[in-house]
C-alpha cells in the first residue's frame, strides 16, 4: 500500500506542471498587438458619371487579450482617407472607427490559424462633398454612428513572439451630403497585411 502511495505521489508530482500550464496559460504571451496596412473603401453615392467607390489607403491597429486558447477580446482602430471625383465634382472623406469585440481562433496547421471577428464599432465619417461652381462650400460634414462589424483574418506564427497576418473587415457608417440632409448608411471595408507581436 505504501508503495502504491509513493507511485501515486510521484505521478501526481510529475503531472502537476502540465496541469498548471493548461489551467493557467502563459500570461506573457496572452496579449497581442497588430498593425495592418492596405486598402480601404467607403461606398458613397455620387452624381452621375462620377465614381465614388474607389479604393484608397487604410490602416488598422488591434490589441487583443486571449482569455482562452480559442477566444480573445479585441479593441481596434481603423482609418481610411479617400478622395473621389473629377474637377468640380470632388469628394473627400475621412473614416475613423473604434471597435470592441471578440475573435475566435481556428487552427489550420502548425503556426497557421483563421480568425473570425465580430463586435461593435463607433464610426465617424467626415465628408467634404462635391460643390458646383458658384455655390457655397458647406465645409466638412462629420457624422458619427455605432454599427456592428465583422472580420476575417489569417495569421502565421513565424517566430516565438511574432506573426504575419492578412485581414478583411466590414462595417457600416452614417453620413450626410449636407448639414441638413438625412443620414444615409454606407458600407466601409478595409483589407490589409500586417505584423503582430505577442507578449
Amino acid at each position: 500500500m505504501a508503495r502504491l502511495s509513493l507511485i501515486a505521489a510521484a505521478l501526481m508530482a510529475a503531472c502537476l506542471p502540465a496541469f498548471g500550464q493548461s489551467a493557467s496559460p502563459n500570461l506573457a504571451g496572452a496579449n497581442d498587438i497588430e498593425v495592418q496596412v492596405g486598402t480601404g473603401k467607403v461606398s458613397l453615392s455620387c452624381p452621375a458619371n462620377v465614381t465614388c467607390s474607389r479604393v484608397d489607403a487604410s490602416g488598422v491597429v488591434r490589441f487583443g487579450h486571449r482569455f482562452d486558447p480559442a477566444w480573445s477580446f479585441e479593441v481596434s482602430y481603423s482609418r481610411i482617407d479617400a478622395d473621389w471625383g473629377f474637377l468640380v465634382y470632388n469628394y473627400s472623406a475621412e473614416y475613423t472607427g473604434f471597435g470592441v469585440g471578440a475573435a475566435y481562433r481556428v487552427p489550420l496547421a502548425d503556426g497557421v490559424a483563421l480568425k473570425l471577428r465580430g463586435g461593435i464599432a463607433a464610426n465617424e465619417l467626415k465628408l467634404q462633398p462635391a460643390v458646383d461652381l458658384g455655390k457655397n462650400n458647406p465645409g466638412t460634414i462629420s457624422t458619427r454612428s455605432v454599427k456592428p462589424y465583422v472580420g476575417l483574418g489569417l495569421s502565421w506564427q513565424f517566430a516565438q513572439h511574432w506573426q504575419a497576418s492578412l485581414g478583411l473587415d466590414l462595417t457600416r457608417a452614417d453620413l450626410r451630403d449636407s448639414p441638413s440632409s438625412p443620414k444615409q448608411s454606407v458600407t466601409v471595408q478595409t483589407a490589409g497585411v500586417g505584423i503582430g507581436f505577442s507578449f
